[in-house]
């Protein structure tokens, strides 16, 4: 029988290897991110297989450099088998939708655990209730989210309010206890020959990495949000700012239609603005969008937008319907 450090050095072996499977596996590979993987296993040297991704902070880090990322938004909360199999694909990261669906704190844990399991860093898409903005965020980040995402913001207010709810001080306002992100307060000293337990990083390192490498995003979705944005942009810690298409169409009057030439020169001016912004400040904030194909992807890539997240439901529905589709072809020409 493997002694507990021979056990837990075969799982860092087994977890390593399947990062490295996972990452043949990324259909939007390029020599950059292979060299910034390289650079991440050296900074994760000391990943141990009770760590949350915040101590593995790929996530994190590709936002800092710019690095293009590939989320899926889902509100699919009863089922956390997809989850798994996100993580398993390759994809950077989970947006767990607690805005547009019923999904409670408990939900939005039960997909936080699947994620982590097959390391899937998760943000969360909080729902209104900005009078207690930090009471209302902090249910999601006890559960072990990376990053929160606000919606409809209007203000740089709001980006302060988020931040505060979302770091430990002195970075913000959040309170600290034995939580998922710091292995409920488990860990200990590294340097302590005598512990007994497993998670060899101490609570100060948790703290630590959860400030550097918690992501805090916003969400654009109307004309007020678009004239604050240079007072969103001038908030120090926000990490991304996302233009939502389908609530920016309804502000505009032309709702749902996301790819109305109207609604897209209204989100390539605002990308173009926080591209400009980040190359006069020296800053990083990635200007993201919403992708439900293959060629929104190319389209929106192809203005420098760094974050495309896709849609679980729409994936499902364009999956199953594509076969259908073909099934309905072949027998069409069968009874001919």
């Amino acid at each position: 029988m493997l002694s507990r450090y021979d056990y837990c050095k075969y799982r860092v072996h087994l977890l390593k290897r399947r990062q490295r499977i996972v990452s043949r596996l990324y259909s939007n590979s390029d020599a950059q991110q292979d060299a910034n993987d390289v650079e991440n296993d050296k900074m994760s040297s000391t990943y141990h297989p009770n760590s949350h991704s915040f101590q593995h902070n790929r996530l994190k880090n590709r936002l800092k450099k710019g690095l293009h990322l590939t989320g899926v938004v889902s509100g699919q909360y009863r089922d956390t088998d997809h989850v798994e199999m996100l993580g398993l694909l390759g994809y950077d990261f989970l947006w767990a939708d607690a805005e547009h669906s019923s999904a409670s704190p408990d939900d939005i844990a039960s997909m936080i655990l699947a994620a982590e399991r097959r390391g899937l860093p998760t943000l969360v898409r909080i729902g209104y209730g900005y009078q207690n903005i930090i009471g209302h965020v902090q249910k999601y980040l006890v559960s072990g989210a990376q990053g929160i995402l606000l919606p409809q913001c209007e203000s740089g207010e709001d980006v302060e309010r988020i931040i505060k709810a979302v770091k430990f001080p002195p970075d913000g306002e959040r309170g600290l206890a034995g939580e998922r992100w710091n292995a409920w307060g488990l860990a200990t000293d590294p340097n302590d020959s005598d512990s007994t337990l497993s998670n060899p990083l101490s609570l100060s390192k948790c703290i630590e990495s959860a400030n550097q490498n918690s992501v805090v995003g916003v969400l654009i979705e109307n004309q007020r949000g678009i004239d604050a944005l240079d007072e969103i942009m001038n908030v120090p810690g926000l990490d991304m700012i996302f233009l939502a298409p389908t609530d920016l169409s309804a502000d505009m009057g032309l709702h749902g239609q996301i790819r109305h030439p109207k609604v897209r020169a209204k989100i390539e001016e605002t990308g173009k603005r926080i591209q400009q912004f980040n190359e006069e400040r020296a800053s990083t904030i990635a200007a993201g969008t919403l992708v439900l194909n293959a060629e929104d992807y190319e389209y929106w890539r192809e203005r420098n937008f760094q974050v495309l997240c896709g849609v679980a439901q729409c994936m499902f529905v364009d999956g199953a319907k594509s076969l259908l589709d073909k099934i309905q072809n072949y027998e069409q020409r069968r009874n001919k």
